[in-house]
Formats: C-alpha cells, structure tokens, sequence
C-alpha cells in the first residue's frame, strides 16, 4: 500500500508541474512583444496569400465536325457509339459525351443532302431563307426520328423549336418529349447549325428520371457550350 501511495504522490507531482510549466508558457506569449510595430499597437498582420488561377476550361474537340465542347462537370468523354440511342455509325467519328447513367450529347456532321453546306463565313442573304428553311426541316426530322427510335410507335410532343444561335453560327434547334411506354418523359433535343464548309448536327437525349428537367438543362448548357474551331 505504501508503494502504491508514493507512486500515486509522484504522479500527482509530474501532472502539477507540467500544469505549472503550460501555465508559464502561456502567460509568456501573452506578456511577449508584437512580432511587428510597438508594445502599444497590434502586430501587423501577414498579407493573405493570393488566390491561385482558375484551371483553363477543358474542351474536347471533334476533329469531323472541327468544333469542341466544353467538358463540364460530371460529364465525361464516352469512345464508343454504343451508349447512344442511333444506328452505329449514323455520325461516324462523332464527339460523344455523357452524364450519369443517360443523358448523352452527341456532334457530327449532318447529311448534306439535306442541308448544303455553308460556303462562306459571311452570310448570303439570299440564300438565308433557304438555309434557315433547310436547318428547321432537318432539326425537326431529326428529333422525331431519334424520339421514335427511343421508342418505336410511341407519340412526341413537340416542346420547343427555335433559332437560338449557338456558336453565332446560323441555327435551329427541336426538342421533343416522348409520351408513354418505357421511355416516358425521355427528351430528345437536335440542333443543326450552318458552319462555313459544313452542317453540324449536335444530338442530346436525356432518359427518364426523377430529375429528367435537370439532366434536360445540363444537357442544352454542354450543346450551348459548343464552339467553331479552324478547319483541320
């Protein structure tokens, strides 16, 4: 017992001590003079670091169509045609990317049969009318066929067609809706825009789900992304 007394005596004696220690050190930091200026004025303080730059945007370029996308957040960069909803090689080469488990945006070259290349970068105004005329047909073809592709016999809804430049190229985009079956709800957006020497289709179908607005709206920002880059 008396062992264990004097042992428990030391260990009283090493904790006040280390106590005693702590509490000189701090009253020494709080007597100890500012780093900078005098006794009667606050140190001054150490000036923040500067913010580090911004990554540069990562863009992925379709050397087919000579345009890129922009890779935004959670979407990435998808090698094969399989996990899009066209006939393999309907775009051959075609830039794919991907978000989740089912919205998909596509680029290639649309068919010039249908619509003419353009020739030059300035518009023709008279063959304005033609070419708009030309754009709109193929983007509505275009997103009635894909909406009935997704979902052979199943009706559409025609949510919106406008001519929203994208890329300040001349443009005219379609999207359709499908109603009923196991794709309900799908959407099917197609934008077809005249860049000088060539037409460029740009697909995106978002499936459905519980947050289809949102996959919809990522879906039209990645499309809205797209830039005309120098021929190859």
């Amino acid at each position: 017992m008396a062992a264990c007394a004097s042992v428990l005596v030391l260990a009283g004696l090493v904790a006040a001590f280390a106590g005693a220690v702590g509490a000189d050190r701090a009253a020494d930091r709080a007597t100890a003079a500012p780093r900078s200026g005098t006794a009667d004025a606050p140190a001054t303080p150490e000036p923040a670091p500067a913010p580090e730059p911004a990554p540069a945007e990562a863009r992925i370029p379709d050397a087919v169509s000579a345009t890129s996308l922009a890779l935004l957040p959670g979407w990435r960069t998808v090698p094969s045609q399989d996990v899009v909803e066209v006939p393999p090689g309907r775009f051959e080469g075609a830039t794919i990317l991907q978000r989740g488990a089912g919205t998909v945006v596509l680029v290639g070259l649309a068919d010039p049969a249908r619509v003419s290349p353009r020739a030059a970068p300035v518009p023709d105004p008279a063959q304005d009318g033609a070419l708009d005329e030309a754009l709109d047909a193929e983007a509505r073809r275009l997103a009635d066929a894909y909406a009935d592709l997704l979902a052979p016999g199943a009706d559409t809804a025609a949510l919106t067609d406008n001519a929203e430049a994208i890329a300040e190229l001349p443009t005219r985009t379609s999207v359709r809706e499908v109603e009923g079956g196991g794709l309900d709800g799908a959407l099917v957006r197609v934008s077809t825009l005249a860049a000088p020497g060539r037409t460029v289709a740009v697909l995106a179908v978002a499936r459905p789900a519980p947050d289809i607005d949102a996959e919809g709206d990522a879906a039209d920002a990645l499309v809205r992304s797209l830039r005309l880059e120098p021929a190859p």
